[in-house]
C-alpha cells in the first residue's frame, strides 16, 4: 500500500515544539500478539512543553531508583563565588570545579565517591550544583576543598531520609530543568561510573516514518487494536495487525 501526506501538516497541536511528532516510528509490540505499533517521534528536548516534563518525570523516577539502592543519603549544595566568573561563564567552571574536586575526595576516602549532580541555575544566572552522595563529608572539610578548587566558601551538606522522602528530594532536584535554559550540549545531570540511570534499550528493531502519527492514524482510524494517549489527550501510539505499508513522502 502506497501511502503519500501533505508536509504541511502540522501535528505539533498547542504549546508544543513545532518540530515535536513530525515523524513516527514503527516497530512490533512487546506483547505476545505481536502487533505493528507505530508511535510518535518526540523532539525529546527540555525546553519542548511536551518532552521536557516526561523526561523531567523519568529522572526524577530513576534518581530516587539509584538514590535508594547506592544509599545516597547525603545532599550536598555546592554554589559558586561570583567574583571567581560571569553568569556567562558559570556552569562550564562548575563543572570545572566539580571535576578537581572529585579527586580531592577519592584522595580523602581513598576511593571514589557514588554520586548523582544535578546542574541548577540561580535567578542570577548563576549555576550551582545538588549532588547526592554516599556517605558523610565535615562541612568544614567540604568549604576548605570547595575553595581550594576555585568555588567558593558557602557550601551545604545534611543527611536525608530516602525512604521516606526519596520522591520529593528528586522532585526538588529537577523542578526547574524544563525551564532551565543551557547552551547545547551542556549536562544538566552527572552521575559516578557505578550508577546507570537510564538502560539503552537494545531490544526490538525500529523503522523511521517521516509522517507525523495523526496522519497515519487517520488511515487506520476504526480498525487499530489499541491506543494510547497522553494527559493532555496527545495520541503517543497506536497498534495495528498488519503493518501499514511504504511510506512515500
Amino acid at each position: 500500500m502506497k501511502i503519500k501526506h501533505s508536509s504541511s501538516l502540522d501535528s505539533a497541536g498547542p504549546n508544543r515544539n513545532k518540530r515535536c511528532g513530525q515523524w513516527s516510528l514503527h516497530g512490533e509490540a512487546e506483547e505476545e500478539r505481536k502487533n505493528h505499533r507505530y508511535a510518535r517521534l518526540g523532539c525529546k528536548r527540555w525546553s519542548c512543553p511536551q518532552c521536557g516534563p516526561r523526561k523531567a518525570r523519568r529522572l526524577r523516577q530513576a534518581i530516587t531508583k539509584q538514590a535508594v539502592e547506592k544509599d545516597l543519603t547525603r545532599l550536598v549544595t555546592l554554589t559558586l563565588n561570583p567574583s571567581v566568573c560571569t553568569s556567562d561563564e558559570s556552569v562550564a567552571y562548575i563543572r570545572g570545579c566539580w571535576n578537581k574536586f572529585r579527586i580531592y575526595l577519592k584522595r580523602r576516602y581513598k576511593t571514589s565517591i557514588s554520586f548523582i549532580s544535578i546542574l541548577e541555575l540561580q535567578k542570577t544566572g548563576y549555576a550551582h550544583l545538588h549532588i547526592l552522595v554516599d556517605r558523610y563529608i565535615p562541612q568544614a572539610w567540604l568549604s576548605d576543598a570547595w575553595q581550594a578548587v576555585g568555588g567558593g566558601r558557602i557550601v551545604d551538606i545534611r543527611q536525608v531520609d530516602l525512604h521516606r522522602v526519596a520522591f520529593y528530594l528528586s522532585k526538588y532536584l529537577t523542578k526547574d530543568l524544563e525551564e532551565t535554559k543551557l547552551k547545547r550540549g551542556a549536562r544538566r545531570y552527572t552521575t559516578s561510573r557505578d550508577i546507570v540511570l537510564f538502560v539503552r534499550q537494545t531490544s526490538g528493531k525500529w523503522a523511521l516514518i517521516k509522517a507525523p502519527l495523526e496522519f497515519l492514524y487517520a488511515l487506520v482510524r476504526g480498525i487499530t487494536d489499541s491506543e494510547k494517549y497522553d494527559k493532555q489527550g496527545v495520541l503517543e501510539w497506536f497498534e495495528v495487525a498488519e503493518p501499514l505499508g511504504v511510506i512515500r513522502i
